[in-house]
């Protein structure tokens, strides 16, 4: 299997074209990574109070059509 990126994807829109060896389709996956705030998340601080890192949450969303992009 193999998922060949195209040309100018970025970190937030990114489209492939996967293939399988000897199959006979190929497949357009598209992958979106939208900005979350809700699902950040900020674990305790040592002593118990609030943290002092947050880890950013993101959405993606993902779909697939036949054949390349």
């Amino acid at each position: 299997m193999d998922a060949s990126p195209l040309a100018g994807n970025t970190d937030a829109n990114a489209y492939f074209t996967v293939t399988a060896n000897g199959a006979d389709s190929a497949f357009c996956t598209h992958v979106e990574r939208v900005r979350s705030k809700e699902d950040d998340y900020t674990p305790p601080g040592i002593m118990g109070g609030e943290g002092t890192y947050t880890e950013l949450g993101y959405r993606l969303t993902v779909t697939t059509r036949e054949g390349t992009c």
